[in-house]
């Protein structure tokens, strides 16, 4: 009986290792709104001067919100209206089904005029620097880096990823939180079989 619980766990850990997340924006969905290859490319860390920001997701303490409502453009696209082009300080970029930034800060990116998102009309902030004591902390859209738009943002991944990165999402599926979990434990891995081995070879030593 026994035995066969623990195949039974060993098999439901394998079949989550092996599965990916159907989670928007998350890094472990390799799916087009997924961000997968933006977590490949830069060093992702809980702390970091850099945060990208999922639909309904906050960060608190510096009172930034993005919104849930997803901002379309008829104009300003790459022929869907969900697909919109953003205006990065004079650079365009991409942004796939985004939603807009609330909260105080100075615009890094924002979309068009003709924009629209919940009974507005844009421009709708998608990336902004907060300063707070001293300290600058740069906010994105997620959208700006799902899959379906990586490539086409390159210039403006490699600017954000010459630092760590923080992703902040509201919820995620079960594969998103394993992923999590084996990404953490995989920190912890190398200092513990380090200390593991050093107390062995230190015990033979004493023998």
């Amino acid at each position: 009986m026994r035995a066969a619980a623990v195949a039974v766990i060993i098999l439901a850990v394998a079949i989550l290792h092996f599965t990916p997340s159907a989670t928007p924006y998350s890094p472990h969905n390799p799916g087009p709104s997924g961000l997968s290859k933006l977590a490949q490319t830069c060093s992702v860390s809980e702390q970091a001067d850099v945060i990208i920001i999922t639909p309904g997701a906050e960060v608190p303490e510096l009172n930034i919100t993005a919104s849930r409502a997803p901002v379309v453009d008829p104009y300003a696209n790459a022929g869907d209206p969900h697909i919109i082009i953003a205006n990065a300080r004079g650079t365009p970029v991409y942004a796939i089904n985004a939603t807009p930034l609330m909260g105080s800060g100075q615009p890094l990116i924002w979309t068009s005029p003709a924009s629209y998102s919940n009974g507005s009309w844009g421009p709708f902030t998608l990336a902004l620097a907060v300063r707070k004591g001293g300290k600058i902390t740069y906010i994105y859209h997620a959208a700006l880096f799902a899959n379906a738009v990586f490539e086409k943002n390159s210039r403006l991944v490699e600017e954000i990823c010459k630092r760590p990165i923080s992703i902040v999402l509201t919820q995620g599926d079960l594969a998103h939180y394993y992923h999590q979990l084996e990404r953490q434990a995989a920190a912890w891995a190398a200092p513990i079989a380090l200390a593991t081995i050093s107390l062995y070879l230190l015990s033979k030593r004493r023998k």
